[in-house]
């Protein structure tokens, strides 16, 4: 089957899944090691350049940010995250002195894994690169920025061919091409925009408070930037800095629509802001370098402090935990994992061989019931005008139809972009001001339509969702 994401999310959710051997606790710990890893590897890189008190201050507000960006997790930007930052660190061991190539190509591998998570996570290679170019040749060495960008394009381009050739022996390059890179820009180019959605991630779905403080750092980086330019001393890092966190904001804004996870790859960005905050901030009150502000010791007693300040500004936590805790002393197996209202539905009221389709998709339903689909790309009916090619929607219902599904659960009623398959929900739907202009009626939707209300009564209503079954043959 095919989902709209890249590749690496789902090796490394099987990666979890055979290290919990079946069970989504390994999953959950392929997400603890990436979080952990990105966060301490922010926190070296940035305790080398600007001392511990920058470093605490930037990674305390970029785990803040993150916990209020993951979510229940698993999103393909949080895996994305570790490759970043490390590519990353990377850079900022390196910055003042951009001659060795090799390892710019390792910047651009890195990224490159990034990019086969998801395609636009890659801001901070975006920016080092024009910072390349524009500061080499504002010193009037083009040459040395094409070398410099060769070595990263390389890099990059590097995991992406391993990834296709890979595909291409399985006879699935071109859906796998499609699936995680075209479909996705086509389903953001299928949206008029306006100028006020870029600022999405300061609304109501970004990083809340993060976000707003993360800008304030940037604009104190243009503050400086200018005057450092006045002088004629703009560095270069300072030029990627200026370049970063706008890059960060266009490209999780791309498609126009507003959920909290796309904002995860800022954590990045409010880490390393923030730290240049803090280190200018303590420089000028104390009249010394920020790497002159904490000792050691000094910095693990307020690191210990703000972990107990955090468990208590947030309680639910140690909640959460010591119900699992509880839980895992007091059951085993399949009763470690949640699995919720819906899949306990299915899973209790068909057979381990039947078929489920959920409409609209939602594989984490079919994991959790433990029920395969009966179509081939998931993803259907999410697709706005522009971005569905006719041999997709023709294989949904061909797959459909031919491998009729016991169950079908209709969840559209949440997504106000998909219409019901119940005629009478639909027309609810059709009649609400503002819902209909924001579907996209395909095509082969009025067959699927017409092949569920001959086929198909609806059995019951679990958590909103209408739950369809299979007349009697």
């Amino acid at each position: 089957f095919w989902d709209s994401k890249g590749p690496a999310i789902f090796f490394v959710n099987a990666l979890g899944l055979g290290l919990g051997g079946g069970s989504r606790w390994g999953v959950w710990l392929v997400e603890f090691i990436t979080v952990f890893g990105t966060l301490g590897i922010l926190y070296r890189a940035l305790s080398k350049r600007w001392g511990l008190g920058a470093a605490l201050f930037g990674v305390a507000l970029a785990g803040l940010g993150l916990r209020f960006g993951l979510g229940y997790g698993n999103y393909t930007e949080e895996y994305a995250l570790l490759f970043n930052a490390a590519g990353l660190s990377l850079f900022l061991s390196m910055v003042d002195e951009k001659q060795n190539r090799w390892k710019y190509f390792l910047i651009g591998a890195l990224f490159g894994v990034s990019f086969t998570f998801r395609a636009n996570n890659i801001g901070g290679l975006f920016a080092i690169m024009i910072a390349v170019f524009l500061y080499d040749v504002f010193k009037r060495d083009l040459a040395e920025a094409l070398k410099v960008i060769s070595a990263i394009l390389a890099g990059f381009a590097t995991p992406l061919l391993l990834w296709t050739l890979y595909f291409a022996l399985l006879g699935g390059a071109w859906e796998m091409v499609y699936a995680s890179v075209i479909f996705n820009f086509s389903y953001s180019s299928a949206k008029t925009r306006e100028l006020g959605d870029l600022f999405g991630g300061f609304g109501k779905y970004g990083l809340s408070w993060y976000g707003w403080v993360t800008l304030a750092a940037w604009f104190f980086v243009v503050l400086r930037s200018l005057t450092s330019f006045a002088h004629r001393r703009l560095s270069f890092f300072e030029t990627f800095l200026l370049l970063w966190f706008p890059i960060e904001i266009l490209l999780s804004n791309l498609s126009g629509r507003n959920f909290t996870h796309y904002y995860i790859s800022w954590a990045l960005a409010i880490a390393v802001y923030c730290a240049f905050l803090f280190a200018h901030f303590w420089q000028f009150t104390f009249k010394v370098p920020a790497m002159h502000g904490l000792s050691d010791g000094l910095g693990a007693f307020i690191s210990l402090a703000l972990v107990i300040l955090l468990l208590i500004l947030f309680p639910s936590s140690i909640a959460r935990y010591s119900e699992t805790i509880h839980r895992s002393l007091n059951r085993t197996g399949s009763g470690m994992d949640y699995v919720g209202q819906i899949p306990a539905y299915i899973r209790d009221n068909t057979q381990p061989d039947d078929l489920v389709l959920t409409w609209y998709p939602d594989m984490g339903i079919s994991f959790m019931a433990g029920r395969s689909s009966p179509i081939k790309y998931v993803y259907y009916p999410l697709f706005l005008e522009g971005s569905l090619t006719e041999e997709i929607e023709s294989a949904y219902i061909s797959d459909m139809m031919t491998n009729r599904p016991e169950l079908i659960l209709d969840c559209s009623r949440g997504v106000d972009a998909i219409p019901s398959l119940d005629p009478a929900t639909r027309q609810e739907q059709y009649s609400t001001p503002g819902v209909k202009r924001k579907m996209y009626i395909h095509p082969g939707m009025e067959q699927i339509f017409s092949f569920v209300s001959e086929n198909y009564h609806i059995e019951t209503t679990v958590d909103s969702c209408l739950v369809f079954r299979l007349n009697d043959q």
